[in-house]
C-alpha cells in the first residue's frame, strides 16, 4: 500500500476528495487535508476544519485536484484520519484537462508551449514514447524542467497503478525506485518474477530483511489469490522461502552489514551461523552460494568477503608495493626549510621532509598540537622553491578548507581533485593520470578503500610521489577499511610520527585534548565551578551542567557569542547523536531561531524543518547528481543536465527559497535542491562530532550529556575538542566525561590490507 504496512485484513473505505493543502511533507510520509462531499460519503469523519485528513507514503498531490481514495480509517492523537491504501486521479483526457494538469507543474505560458508542441504529452510519457521529443520546439522548457514533468506524470498515472497492482504491498517510494531502475512496467514485472531478490535488494535503501518480508508477503497473497480464483500479483517459478536465490541474497546482505561495521572480511563460521539463524529454510544452499562470483571465500583461512571489496583491497596493496619499488630520490638541502615563521621545526618534523625526498610513498602521522601543519607548510615551501608541482586533497570539503587555510594553497576534495563527474566518470583514472610531482592527502584516516582505489588509479608512481597525512587517534572512515592504521601497522611505508605536543605546557585545550587521547582524566568534580577555564590563554572552558537545562544553556551561550564579535559561520555546536533531546535535530531547531534573522519569513517546509534564506545546512549523504545553478537573474534555470558532486559533510548556505526548491551555495558551488534532494540535507548550526572530523571553527560548543554515555569515548571526545581554532566551550557532566575518557573506540577492523602488504614484501 502507499501508506506502509499491509492492511489487507482491515476494513477499507473508498471515497473521493479534493486536496486543500499539505499539512506535513517528508520523503516517506505526507499528510493532506481534503474536502469531501458529506452527502455522497456520510460515513467519512471530518476534522474541526470541516475536511478529512489522508496520510501515507504519498506522491505530491495537486492542490484543488480531485482524487479517488482507498484508505483505512484510524484514530490518532489529533482525531480521526485515513491511512491511504491507494490514491489516484483520473487521467486528463480533454485539452482543457491536460493544460490544467500541466499548469500544476509549469507556468501557464510553459504549459501552453508544451501542449501546442505535444498535445499528447501525457500519453507519450505513460507509454515511454518520448525518444523523438525535440525540446528545441518548447521554448522555456529544457532537460531539467522536462524531467520534472516526466516525474509528475509517472507518479500520477503509472506508479499508482503499479501500487494498486501489487495490492498495496509495495510502497510508492519502492515502486518509484523500481521504475527508475527498470523504466517500463513490463520490465518491472519481469525482473520481479525472475530475479526477485536481486531486483529488490539492489534498490537504494532496501535491505535484505525488508525485501525478504515484502517478497514473502507478495508470494503468500498471490497464492491466496489463486485459491480464490483471482489473478496472482506475481506467480513465482520457484518456492521463495526455500530458494537458493534467497540464501544468496542473505549472504550478500550479511557481508554488506559486516562492511557497514567497518570490516572488509568476515569469519566463514560466523557468516554460516548468521545465515542459519536468519533464513533456516534455505540455509542448506550456503555451501553453494559462497561459490558465487559475487563472493570471495578462503576455506583455509575460513574468511569470506564481497568479491569486489576483496579485489579492491588487493589492488591497493599491489599498487602500494609497486609504488615503493619504483623509488626515486630528490637530493635537496632540507635543512634550509627548518624555519617556518621564525619557529624552528623539530627533528621529528624534519624527518617528514627527508622521507618525502627519499621515498615515493610516505606517511606523516601526528596528534593535534604536534606540528603537522608546520611540517606540511615546510614541505610546500620546499616543493615551491624547487619547482615541483603538487596537488593538495582531502576526503571532505571541511578538511580541504582547513588545509588550504594553513598552507595558503588551493586544496580540494578528493572527488573534485580527481575530476569526478556524476554519475560515475573520473577524469583522472588508469588512462589519464594526475600530472604532478607530489600528491598530498590530508585527514587520511577518513579515506575508505573505495575512494582510495580511485586515487591509486590516478597516480603514476614513476612520476608522482604520494604523501599521506593523518592522525591515528582520530576516528576511522565511515565506510569499510582502516587504511591509515593498516599502512602504519604493516611497517612497510616510511612513516614519521610526531610525538611532542608543543602547547601542552600552556595547560589549555592542547593539554586537555592530549590527556583525553591518553585516557587521562583532567576534571575533579570538587574543583569544577559553573564555568572553569583552563590554560594561560583560557582557550578551553568546561561547564558542568545538568542535562535538564543543557539546551537552554547552549542557546544562551550561542546568543552571547553572536552578540560579541562572532558570526554564525564562526560557531559550531557538536553533539554525539542526531536524534534525541540533545541531538543535532532538536538543537538545530532551537539555534535556527537565534541564528537566522529570516526565521519566520517565507520558507520551504520539509518534514519537521522549515528552511529560510540564510540558513546554514549540511549535506548528510553523498549527492552524486546535484543540479548546478547558473545565476542569470532567474530563480529556476534549465541547466541541460549539468550536475556536480556534493560530498557527505559539506556545509553550505541557503541563498534563496521557492515554493518547491531552494538554491544552496556550497563554498562557491551553487546548486538547486528540490524537496527530494532535501532528504539528504539538514540544518548545520549543530552537527554530529563524527561529521565534524577534518573541519574546524573559531568557536566550538561541545556537548557530552549523561544521555550520550553509550556513544562517548576518548576518541570521539578528542575529535570534538580539537575542532576549535580559538575557543572551546565544553558543556556536560563531570562523571559522564571521566568515565568516557577511560573508554577507547575499537579501531580493530577486520581487513585484508595489513597481511597483503606484509606478504607482498
Amino acid at each position: 500500500m502507499i501508506g506502509g504496512d499491509s492492511l489487507m485484513n482491515e476494513k477499507e473505505v473508498v471515497f473521493k476528495g479534493v486536496v486543500v493543502n499539505c499539512i506535513y511533507n517528508s520523503e516517506s510520509f505526507k499528510v493532506y487535508a481534503v474536502d469531501v462531499d458529506k452527502e455522497k460519503y456520510p460515513t467519512i469523519k471530518l476534522t474541526k476544519y470541516s475536511n478529512a485528513t489522508v496520510s501515507g507514503n504519498l506522491h505530491e498531490l495537486g492542490s484543488g485536484v480531485e482524487y479517488n481514495i482507498t484508505a483505512i480509517e484510524e484514530k490518532g492523537k489529533y482525531g480521526y484520519g485515513y491511512k491511504v491504501v491507494n490514491i489516484k486521479r483520473d487521467k486528463p483526457s480533454t485539452s482543457l484537462d491536460i493544460k490544467i494538469f500541466l499548469s500544476e507543474i509549469l507556468t501557464p505560458k510553459q504549459a501552453d508551449v508544451l501542449y501546442d508542441a505535444y498535445p499528447d504529452i501525457v500519453d507519450r510519457v505513460i507509454n515511454n514514447d518520448i525518444d523523438d521529443i525535440d525540446l528545441n520546439k518548447t521554448k522555456g522548457i529544457k532537460e531539467y524542467t522536462f524531467s520534472i514533468i516526466k516525474e509528475k506524470i509517472i507518479e500520477n498515472f503509472v506508479l499508482v497503478e503499479l501500487v494498486s497492482e501489487f495490492q498495496g504491498l509495495l510502497s510508492l517510494s519502492m515502486v518509484k525506485k523500481l521504475y527508475e531502475k527498470y523504466p517500463s512496467v513490463k520490465k518491472v514485472r519481469s525482473e520481479l518474477k525472475l530475479n526477485p531478490y536481486k531486483c529488490l535488494c539492489g534498490l537504494s535503501g532496501v535491505g535484505f530483511k525488508t525485501a525478504d518480508s515484502l517478497l514473502l508477503d507478495v508470494d503468500n497473497v498471490s497464492k491466496e489469490n489463486i485459491k480464490k480464483g483471482l489473478k496472482p500479483i506475481i506467480e513465482f517459478e520457484f518456492d521463495l522461502r526455500t530458494s537458493e536465490q534467497r540464501c544468496l541474497a542473505c549472504v550478500l546482505y550479511l557481508l554488506d552489514e559486516n562492511e557497514n561495521d567497518g570490516h572488509t572480511k568476515m569469519s566463514l563460521i560466523e557468516l554460516k551461523q548468521q545465515c542459519d539463524k536468519l533464513v533456516p529454510a534455505c540455509s542448506q544452499y550456503f555451501t553453494d552460494v559462497i561459490k558465487d562470483d559475487s563472493v570471495f571465500y578462503d576455506k583455509g583461512a575460513t574468511v569470506a568477503a564481497l568479491n569486489s571489496t576483496y579485489e579492491t583491497e588487493k589492488y591497493i596493496a599491489d599498487s602500494i608495493s609497486e609504488g615503493l619499488k619504483s623509488n626515486w630520490v630528490w637530493d635537496y638541502d632540507c635543512e634550509q626549510y627548518r624555519m617556518i615563521d621564525d619557529i624552528p621545526l623539530s627533528d621529528e618534523q624534519m624527518n617528514a621532509l627527508y622521507n618525502l625526498c627519499k621515498y615515493n610513498i610516505s606517511i606523516l602521522n601526528g596528534n593535534a598540537g604536534s606540528g603537522k601543519s608546520f611540517a606540511t607548510q615546510s614541505i610546500v615551501k620546499l616543493l615551491r622553491d624547487n619547482n615541483k608541482s603538487f596537488r593538495l586533497m582531502c576526503p571532505t570539503g571541511k578538511a580541504s578548507k582547513v588545509l588550504s587555510a594553513y598552507t595558503k594553497e588551493d586544496a580540494t576534495t578528493i572527488h573534485r581533485g580527481l575530476g569526478y563527474i556524476p554519475p560515475n566518470v573520473w577524469s583522472y583514472n588508469k588512462e589519464e593520470k594526475l600530472m604532478c610531482d607530489v600528491l598530498i592527502i590530508d585527514e587520511f584516516s577518513m579515506v575508505d578503500i573505495f575512494l582510495f582505489k580511485r586515487v591509486i588509479d590516478a597516480i603514476d608512481f614513476s612520476k608522482t610521489k604520494l604523501l599521506i597525512i593523518g592522525d591515528n587517534a582520530q576516528l576511522p572512515s565511515v565506510s569499510c577499511g582502516n587504511l591509515l592504521h593498516d599502512f602504519m601497522q604493516s611497517k612497510i611505508i616510511p612513516t614519521t610520527t610526531l610525538t611532542k605536543i608543543f602547547r601542552y605546557g600552556e595547560g589549555g585545550l592542547m593539554k586537555v585534548a592530549t590527556d583525553v587521547r591518553n585516557s587521562k582524566a583532567y576534571l575533579n568534580k570538587d574543583n569544577i565551578k559553573l564555568g572553569t577555564y583552563f590554560g594561560t590563554n583560557q582557550d578551553y572552558a568546561f561547564i558542568n551542567v545538568d542535562q535538564s537545562v543543557l539546551v537552554k544553556n547552549v542557546v544562551a551561550l550561542y546568543k552571547k557569542l553572536l552578540a560579541q564579535e562572532y558570526t554564525v559561520e564562526d560557531i559550531q555546536v557538536l553533539t554525539s547523536y542526531n536524534k534525541g533531546e540533545y541531538g543535532t535535530i532538536k538543537l538545530n531547531n532551537h539555534l535556527q531561531r537565534v541564528a537566522n534573522k529570516n526565521y519566520g519569513s517565507d520558507g520551504l517546509k520539509h518534514g519537521e524543518v522549515t528552511y529560510y534564506k540564510g540558513d546554514l545546512v549540511i549535506q548528510k549523504v553523498n549527492n552524486y547528481k546535484a543540479k548546478l545553478y547558473v545565476d542569470d537573474g532567474l530563480f529556476i534555470l534549465d541547466k541541460d543536465e549539468e550536475e556536480t558532486f556534493i560530498a557527505n559533510g559539506e556545509t553550505g548556505t541557503i541563498i534563496e527559497t521557492g515554493q518547491h526548491e531552494m538554491i544552496i551555495d556550497f563554498d562557491g558551488v551553487k546548486v538547486i535542491y528540490t524537496r527530494d534532494d532535501l532528504n539528504g540535507v539538514g540544518l548545520g548550526y549543530s552537527i554530529s562530532t563524527h561529521k565534524s572530523q577534518g573541519g574546524s571553527s573559531k568557536v566550538i560548543i561541545f556537548l557530552t550529556p549523561k544521555a550520550h554515555t553509550y556513544m562517548l569515548n576518548s576518541n570521539l571526545i578528542y575529535v570534538g575538542l580539537t575542532r576549535m581554532k580559538e575557543k572551546c566551550f565544553h558543556l556536560g557532566d563531570v562523571n559522564t566525561l571521566n568515565r568516557a575518557i577511560k573508554k577507547k573506540e575499537n579501531f580493530d577492523r577486520r581487513t585484508f590490507m595489513k597481511n597483503f602488504l606484509i606478504n607482498i614484501q
